[in-house]
């Protein structure tokens, strides 16, 4: 067991056991072992060997209740960093905080310290202009015993995220993702980049006839879209998703955010069908698009899609 003792203290948990035992007097157990008789009172009177915390029994701090609240939920929901947190509190909260009153209040709740991520960082994406677009599909958990699944495109330089929920992941949904994608988004998409799958790329399909190995044939209905809007279709290198890091790692905020919500009641799963299920995604992906981010210089997607300020938070 840890047991951490004050810097100053005179006696260790086994002579404050023995003081708690002993029959003898204040002032010899005093005399005995060489400490005051305050000492020794002290710890008669306690029924613990171990120090009791020096934190006052009421902290005085410059967040109102409400204010600790919302630090709180932004790091526990959003998992945001300090600075974002900060950013975010000063915006649209109170503009006289500090931010070693932010870390204080993480400190004391016991969330200074952001979940590390699984795997070191590879590096950084080159900077791009607006319409390189990321793609990716994300599983989703079963509901009613079906399974379901989540495309998801994200633009590399404003960082603006559209989603699309689907029963089926074939090449012809993926096909029809992408052209409502493009209708949606409000400027020409230049360079899509994907993985090797099936639903996106025919690169490794061993039936089809005249087709160079390891090569898409451009046959695909994904790429049949591609080059019908002048679209450069990129791939990841093969068993290398980090290549498409950028919505592998919203991927992962989509499975945090499902991780998080409240089971019901005696319920083992957290959403009772797919329609609750797709209301909640719709609802992140909407919050996300509207929140600050320090890679974009404290912009919001949705500000930095329109070059405009917004009611973003």
């Amino acid at each position: 067991m840890e047991l951490n003792l004050h810097a100053n203290a005179t006696t260790t948990p086994k002579v404050r056991a023995y003081i708690q035992r002993s029959k003898r007097s204040v002032a010899e157990l005093a005399a005995e072992l060489g400490v005051g008789e305050t000492t020794i009172r002290r710890w008669r009177g306690r029924t613990t060997v171990s120090d009791r915390s020096h934190r006052p029994n009421r902290l005085t701090t410059s967040l109102a209740a409400m204010e600790e609240m919302l630090v709180c939920e932004l790091r526990t929901s959003l998992q945001l960093p300090l600075d974002d947190i900060v950013e975010v509190m000063r915006r649209c909260v109170n503009d006289k905080l500090s931010r070693s009153a932010i870390h204080r209040c993480l400190q004391r709740h016991g969330i200074s310290q952001c979940k590390k991520p699984d795997r070191p960082k590879i590096g950084a994406f080159e900077q791009a202009t607006v319409g390189f677009i990321h793609i990716d599909l994300k599983h989703l958990p079963a509901l009613e015993r079906r399974k379901s699944y989540a495309f998801v495109a994200i633009d590399r330089a404003t960082r603006y995220v559209y989603v699309e929920i689907h029963l089926r992941r074939d090449a012809r949904t993926s096909a029809g993702f992408l052209k409502r994608f493009l209708a949606h988004f409000p400027h020409p998409v230049h360079t899509i980049l994907t993985d090797n799958g099936a639903e996106f790329t025919d690169r490794f399909a061993v039936d089809m006839k005249n087709k160079p190995p390891g090569r898409p044939s451009g046959k695909h209905p994904f790429d049949l879209v591609c080059t019908s809007h002048k679209i450069d279709h990129r791939l990841t290198r093969p068993y290398r998703p980090q290549t498409n890091g950028l919505v592998e790692r919203f991927n992962r905020r989509i499975a945090e955010a499902i991780g998080r919500e409240p089971k019901r009641g005696s319920a083992r799963r957290t959403f009772p069908c797919h329609a609750d299920r797709d209301a909640f995604l719709n609802r992140f992906v909407a919050d996300y698009n509207r929140t600050r981010l320090k890679c974009l210089g404290y912009l919001a997607p949705l500000e930095a899609l329109a070059n405009l300020p917004g009611p973003n938070t």
